[in-house]
């Protein structure tokens, strides 16, 4: 071979190895590119169903709330779910799955409105041992009154929070919301998902309608003895509507408070949470058809 041969040779011996090498880092680029493109579809389809979910979830929630205050206030008649905060479930197209629970507000105890003894007795039908029923009770009455004396037997200032080692003391002002039992010295979080659901800030009336509250199997009991001297039919005026809807991969829930008002006001939105029901045994109602048909693809 001659001595040109022999350079083109070493060169060609050169060359293919680099030849190869670009071709592997460029494969391995469009590997990477093709992983991120494939990464990014796959975000941005999960985020597509999170959208859509949520709005079935928020627009199930303004279609009952809706039929809600046009039943308060026009007498058009809505969808027809009890408001005792049962839950109920519906099957839709494509795997879906909604359920909804209406909850009439102004039947329950009002953290505001209600006296200790009635707090107390609650307290205590929900399974809360009569000690730490009296002592949540009075720490009640302390957390909303605008005084700095503690209620006797069990109550708590600001003094008694420090003793607990709290940076913060009693409001000294209504609620204004339910899940500030939890500020509460004395109250576990235990105790407080019991409580839960019985209490509200939206019945100024005070009293307690049994076919609303979730202790409507409890007032007629022994233990219910101490409330029913405060049944009273609820004015009908303030609900709480959850929603949630699932599709086998994700789930997306609401929770609306709304009001139809009194005389010379008109329905207000009190809360708009991203909260929605449990379903674990959701029974499906005849309401279900309707709302198949309204949350039906077009």
């Amino acid at each position: 071979m001659s001595a040109s041969g022999r350079s083109r040779a070493r060169e060609d011996g050169f060359v293919l190895p680099a030849v190869l090498a670009i071709m592997i880092v460029v494969s391995a680029a469009a590997l990477i590119a093709t992983d991120r493109h494939r990464a990014r579809m796959n975000v941005a389809e999960s985020q597509g169903r999170a959208l859509r979910l949520q709005g079935l979830a928020d627009g199930l929630a303004r279609l009952v709330a809706a039929g809600f205050l046009m039943e308060r206030m026009r007498g058009v008649p809505g969808l027809g779910l009890p408001p005792n905060g049962s839950v109920w479930a519906c099957a839709l197209p494509d795997n879906r799955r909604v359920a909804v629970a209406v909850q009439d507000h102004a039947g329950l105890i009002d953290l505001n409105a209600a006296p200790r003894a009635l707090l107390e007795t609650t307290f205590r039908v929900l399974g809360i041992a009569d000690a730490d029923a009296a002592t949540l009770a009075a720490e009640v009455v302390d957390y909303r009154d605008p005084d700095d004396t503690p209620e006797p037997n069990g109550g708590a200032e600001r003094r008694q929070y420090a003793a607990r080692g709290l940076a913060y003391g009693p409001r000294n002002a209504p609620f204004s919301s339910v899940d500030e039992i939890e500020r509460l010295p004395s109250m576990t979080r235990e105790q407080a998902d019991r409580l839960r659901g019985a209490l509200t800030i939206h019945n100024p009336g005070g009293g307690i309608d049994p076919n609303v509250t979730p202790m409507r199997a409890l007032i007629g009991s022994v233990a219910g003895d101490g409330l029913r001297a405060h049944i009273a039919r609820s004015s009908g005026r303030s609900v709480e509507v959850r929603t949630m809807v699932s599709d086998g991969g994700g789930r997306a829930a609401r929770s609306v408070m709304v009001s139809a008002g009194g005389p010379g006001t008109g329905p207000q939105v009190l809360s708009w949470q991203p909260e929605g029901p449990d379903v674990p045994g959701g029974l499906p109602h005849p309401a279900c058809a309707t709302i198949a048909a309204i949350l039906a693809p077009p």
